[in-house]
């Protein structure tokens, strides 16, 4: 009886304030951060403002250079909210590079910004930048039947196609576009969304290309008739590039089977 009542007062002492388990140990202070935001605008190159959706611009890209280490970091924003702010990140004396990018690359940049210094538990606000970019491009277009002897050659080897009407509008407002097409082997077709012009067969090995065109998102409609009827019909949507790149694309026309004249 005895024995047990020393260990009974044995664990009793270690329970008091004199033992026990150790104290666990004090959690680590975070490390300080910084951050930095900025501002940008998108020109084209008459200095007028354009929408980032016009000319497929989808970010503003930010490489971030610390100069106390090797390599750097990326902060990518939206294009469209036209500012932003970064990340936590180390304190210290940074430069900073920028690139405007769509899904195709590199659009253009902006001045590269040195030796900013980003304060421990400040944001710093970053010089605004000015992208300028040229806000037009082309269209390479093909119009095609997939028939085996053509748009033109008479059915059922050919599309039958006597006449070809073509609008070009902005999808956004649904404005229409009054360019004018180079087609190869000679000959133009300028658009009229009001009253289309009517014009021979374009075949299927012919090209029809423009440059010039406002960067936007378009939708396109061409009717192939036959005799009277229109019988071919295609309602594509393109997105004209900027920087003066083209957008190549064969235009596949349906044919309207059992329609009137068809």
């Amino acid at each position: 009886m005895r024995s047990l009542c020393v260990l009974v007062a044995a664990v009793v002492s270690a329970c008091g304030s004199g033992g026990g388990f150790p104290d666990a140990k004090p959690i680590d202070t975070p490390p300080p951060t910084a951050t930095f935001s900025l501002a940008w605008t998108v020109n084209d190159s008459g200095a007028q403002p354009v929408a980032c959706d016009k000319i497929g611009a989808l970010s503003v890209t930010v490489l971030a250079h610390n100069r106390a280490f090797d390599g750097g970091t990326s902060e990518v924003f939206s294009c469209a909210t036209g500012a932003g702010m970064s990340q936590a990140l180390p304190p210290g004396t940074y430069d900073f590079d920028f690139q405007l990018t769509s899904i195709g690359g590199t659009l253009a940049t902006a001045p590269a910004q040195h030796g900013v210094q980003l304060v421990s538990g400040q944001n710093t606000p970053l010089t605004a930048l000015a992208f300028t970019v040229d806000a037009t491009g082309g269209m390479s277009l093909t119009l095609a039947t997939n028939r085996g002897s053509g748009n033109c050659a008479a059915m059922p080897g050919g599309g039958g196609i006597t006449g070809m009407q073509i609008t070009l509008v902005h999808a956004s407002d649904l404005t229409c576009a009054p360019v004018t097409f180079m087609i190869s082997g000679g000959g133009t077709y300028t658009v009229d969304c009001n009253t289309p012009a009517n014009a021979a067969c374009i075949d299927q090995t012919q090209t029809l290309t423009v440059m010039g065109v406002p960067s936007d998102a378009y939708t396109i409609h061409v009717k192939g008739m036959v005799g009277g009827a229109t019988c071919w019909t295609n309602n594509d949507s393109l997105q004209v590039p900027a920087q003066g790149m083209s957008v190549t694309k064969t235009l596949n026309l349906a044919y309207a089977t059992g329609a009137p004249g068809c």
